[in-house]
This record gives structure tokens, C-alpha cells and sequence, in this order.
């Protein structure tokens, strides 16, 4: 469900999208706000889930995993929900897309070489109910940025 933001609101979210440490006292003398409207502000966008989470994004070859690719699955629809949830589990898989076309998932993973990207790849074949699997691994990383420009 699509939240309406004012202006405000947006110019919150830009600053915490490039660096969520702010203090909400740096946030008002930026944006020239009182600091406890920053607060309310703040605490309303993570309530209505427009803020779901305050993270710090790494570098996975800083932390050891050198090796990513995406995986596309196609799966009997019934095995759906199981399958997303055997996925979900594994640490090395960020992130899963439920999509429309010829396959139905495309999951992003990142594994500290080509063995372990192997074996996470044999392990996901083995799932009940995969149909078939398509897998690249990627080669550059061109652009990774996950902010929206508001």
C-alpha cells in the first residue's frame, strides 16, 4: 500500500538513506525542523513500514564472499510457499523476487567461492518441487544501490 509523503517526510528519507547513524538532532539542523518533529516523523515512517529497516551495507568480497550470481526457478506452484521458505533460510541469499513470466523466483546469492556457489546451487535443485533452474554468476558489479532518489 502506497504511503503519501510530503516533502518532509522525503527529505528524511533521502538523508537516512545515505547515512541511517544520523541523530535526529543532525536531521532537524539540516532540514531546519524541530527535533521532535523529526521524531514523530521518523517513528511514523517506520509504523507504516515505509522504513523497514536501519542497516549498514557491506562490500560482500570485503567480507568473503567473492563469488555472486542470480538464480531463476521455475517451481510447481504448490511448492511455492515451501520453497521460498527453505531459501529464505539460508544466510548466503539476500535476496528472493517473487516474478511473473517463464520463471517464478530470481534469488540473488553470494558464496565465498565457486564450490560453495556450487553446492548452494546442488542444494537448491534438490528442493521438492523445483522444475527447473537457470544460473549466472556475476562477472562486474556495475551498479549496487539500493536508495530511491525521493
Amino acid at each position: 500500500m502506497k504511503v503519501e509523503l510530503d516533502d518532509l517526510d522525503k527529505s528524511i528519507l533521502n538523508l537516512l538513506q545515505n547515512n541511517a547513524r544520523l541523530t535526529y538532532t543532525e536531521i532537524s539542523e539540516r532540514l531546519k525542523t524541530a527535533e521532535a518533529t523529526i521524531r514523530f516523523r521518523v517513528k511514523r515512517l517506520v509504523e507504516k513500514r515505509v522504513i523497514t529497516k536501519f542497516v549498514a551495507l557491506l562490500n560482500p568480497a570485503s567480507i568473503g564472499f567473492s563469488v555472486g550470481g542470480a538464480i531463476l526457478l521455475k517451481t510447481l506452484h504448490t511448492e511455492l510457499e515451501d520453497i521460498t521458505m527453505k531459501l529464505s533460510a539460508i544466510h548466503e541469499i539476500p535476496y528472493i523476487y517473487r516474478t511473473t513470466g517463464e520463471y517464478d523466483l530470481v534469488v540473488a546469492v553470494f558464496a565465498q567461492d565457486m564450490d560453495h556457489f556450487n553446492d548452494l546451487v546442488k542444494e537448491i535443485k534438490t528442493y521438492p518441487g523445483v522444475k527447473d533452474i537457470r544460473v549466472s554468476v556475476i562477472t562486474e558489479f556495475i551498479k549496487s544501490d539500493p536508495t530511491f532518489k525521493l
